[in-house]
């Protein structure tokens, strides 16, 4: 056969090996984002509950294993002041932070945790205690706020929106960015076979 036979099916193979390349990168790169951060799966008190006893613990239920690393919890009360004495206990995905008697009235929680994958994530919910302070959360009042939290994971994004902003970060975690990192090394290696074909063109042509 002609040598032009054999320089047109090695071309042909270097363009499809190049596609598939870039398509692969492709992959990686979209795939990237998907490496999502931990979130807020529930807390007791829920975000906007309504107790008639204050709670004597604030509980923080994550979807992952937290690193115990700068978490952080801050109960504060209408005048800003952060209640929370100690800091927080971590078990696994748990999160508790014990708060002193609380009084009738409203109160913030802001809290900061380390995901699994190394970046910090932060939210905030806030709920309501009517009655005397020193004792726990009544049954009913916890399972009718937890409820949306437990059976539909889209009411639950619905009653705790800053949950669910902090959690969605634009930041990949470690394992985003070398995913990335591959992605750009090989629409790098992409755009180097695409140039030395042309040039092989040229030099052929000339």
């Amino acid at each position: 056969m002609p040598t032009s036979f054999y320089r047109q099916a090695r071309t042909r193979a270097s363009l499809l090996a190049a596609a598939l390349l870039a398509a692969f990168a492709a992959v990686l790169f979209l795939a990237a984002p998907a490496h999502a951060h931990d979130e807020l799966v529930s807390s007791n008190p829920a975000d906007g509950a309504v107790l008639d006893a204050a709670p004597s613990e604030i509980e923080l239920v994550f979807s992952s294993e937290l690193m115990d690393l700068g978490n952080q919890v801050i109960v504060e009360d209408s005048a800003g002041t952060n209640l929370a004495e100690s800091e927080p206990v971590l078990t696994r995905e748990t999160l508790v932070q014990s708060v002193p008697a609380l009084e009738a009235g409203d109160y913030k929680v802001n809290w900061r945790a380390v995901s699994s994958d190394g970046h910090p994530i932060t939210g905030t919910f806030s709920f309501t205690v009517n009655g005397p302070a020193g004792e726990s959360p009544s049954p009913a009042a916890t399972e009718s706020a937890a409820a949306p939290a437990a059976s539909d994971p889209a009411a639950a994004e619905t009653a705790s929106p800053e949950a669910a902003t902090s959690s969605d970060s634009t930041s990949f975690g470690p394992m985003g960015w070398v995913l990335t990192a591959v992605g750009v090394a090989l629409v790098a290696l992409l755009v180097y076979v695409i140039v030395a074909q042309a040039r092989k063109r040229r030099g052929t042509d000339a």
